[in-house]
Formats: structure tokens, C-alpha cells, sequence
């Protein structure tokens, strides 16, 4: 069995490259007006869709599977039963560990050292159904949930790939319930760092430094450098953590 035929959920323009290079796409599926304005120009098969109803209006689908990326409509029965194999889910997480919609922020708030990306074909609830493959990146202390996403990206068409094999030799598993991450889009602030771990403060501003960094002790910070001497300058901010660690804090230019 080979995955040749699409239809393809998505906000992100870069997973239509990564796919559109392996697999045919039949049809796009998104929420994102630049997005959709962009593609028009080159493709007629990309549909703006904000509900769930505006999917099901389309019409049915010739492929046999959905693929879904970074893509915000929770999926019904309506939409999943369209498609023979069903839709598969690439979720930047390692599942059942971290469901929802900013796994790569939980995870780096968790201090984990490897990244998870796993496909699932789903059901009607939150990151769940049944696990067709993961695969980790390592994650420095140098990285931020930017360049974690890239890693993750790189091994898309790879975890696809396995997630096929499984598929056809039936090596699937119910994904359990796990643990489900609100989502971040308020942002992260920290009131008081004397009352927070360093990690934890440290971790944060990498994760949301694409986000337009957070706020710490009432101020806005983009980026964030493990203490030394050395490396304070008049352009950043020191910081006492819990049990008087320091960290330096770094402002958007």
C-alpha cells in the first residue's frame, strides 16, 4: 500500500511544500487567509474553511486518506468517515505524553531532552485515536521551538513513511488519554523569578522567544543566556531566580 493521493489540512505553507513533493494533492484545507490568497495563484483546489460545516459543504473526497498539520477545526465523524484510511494527524509532540495544541511549549517547560513528532489517525477527541509512528529530535539549550519545528519538519516525510508500513502490517495502537497541555496563546508570564526555577524561566523564554518572547517581573523579553560575567552587557537584564540563580535576559532590538 503506498500513499499517493491526499487531502491536505493545514495552515502552514511549508508542510504543502514538504508534501507536495513526495505525494499528489487533491485538495487544501485551511484556516489561513495568506495562506489561501497565496496558493489560489498557483493551485484551484485550496478551500478558505473556518468551521467544521464550511469542510463538509465541499463535497466527498476522491482520496483515500486526509493528512492534517497545525490545522485548528476539531475533525467529526462527518469529515473522517469521507475518507477510507481516515485522517492522519502529524502532531509536533510525543503522544499520548503531550496532547494538544502547543506540545513543543509544554515539552521545553518540562525540561525534556528530545522532541516528539508523532502521526495518529484520529478520532473525534483532542490527539487521540490510534498511534501510527514517532519519531525525537535532540533538543539543546540552544534551541527554541523555532528551530525545534525545523528539526521535527526535516523527518515529516520520514514518519510518514512508517506510519504507512505500520498502517498496512496493522502495527497500530489506541493512543491512551494521556495528558492534555492547554493552550498558550496568552503567552507566559512570570510575576515574581525569586519564586521560579531557573530552567523553568529559561525554558520558557526559548519556547516562546517566536512568539514574541515573555514577560518576566513586569517586563517584555525576547531571548534568554544561561549567567556568567562575561556575557552581561548594558543591552540585557540580570535576573535572581529561586535559590538565587541568575539568569540574563535579553530585549527585543
Amino acid at each position: 500500500m503506498t500513499l499517493k493521493n491526499i487531502d491536505l489540512f493545514t495552515n502552514e505553507s511549508i508542510i504543502i511544500n514538504i508534501l507536495s513533493s513526495e505525494f499528489s494533492i487533491n485538495k487544501i484545507f485551511t484556516e489561513n487567509e495568506i495562506l489561501f490568497k497565496n496558493q489560489k495563484k498557483i493551485k484551484k483546489n485550496i478551500f478558505l474553511v473556518k468551521s467544521h460545516k464550511k469542510i463538509t459543504q465541499i463535497g466527498t473526497s476522491n482520496c483515500d486518506f486526509g493528512v492534517s498539520y497545525g490545522f485548528g477545526i476539531i475533525f467529526k465523524n462527518e469529515i473522517i468517515n469521507k475518507y477510507k484510511k481516515g485522517i492522519w494527524n502529524i502532531h509536533s509532540g510525543d503522544l499520548p505524553k503531550y496532547r494538544g495544541r502547543h506540545p513543543i511549549t509544554a515539552a521545553f517547560l518540562n525540561d525534556e531532552k528530545k522532541i516528539g513528532l508523532s502521526i495518529h489517525l484520529i478520532n473525534e477527541k483532542i490527539d487521540q485515536g490510534y498511534l501510527l509512528g514517532k519519531i525525537f529530535v535532540k533538543r539543546s539549550y540552544q534551541d527554541d521551538e523555532f528551530s525545534i519545528k525545523e528539526k521535527l519538519l526535516k523527518n515529516v516525510k520520514k514518519l510518514i513513511k512508517i506510519a504507512i508500513k505500520n498502517f498496512k502490517n496493522k502495527n497500530i495502537s489506541r493512543i491512551s488519554k494521556g495528558k492534555y497541555y492547554k493552550p498558550f496563546f496568552k503567552g507566559i508570564t512570570v510575576l515574581d523569578s525569586k519564586k521560579y526555577d531557573y530552567k523553568y524561566i529559561y525554558n520558557a523564554t526559548k519556547a516562546q522567544k517566536c512568539f514574541n518572547g515573555i514577560t518576566i517581573n513586569g517586563k517584555k523579553y525576547y531571548d534568554v543566556i544561561f549567567y556568567s560575567k562575561e556575557k552581561v552587557s548594558k543591552l540585557n537584564r540580570v535576573i535572581v531566580c529561586k535559590n538565587n540563580k541568575k539568569l540574563i535576559l535579553v530585549k527585543k532590538k
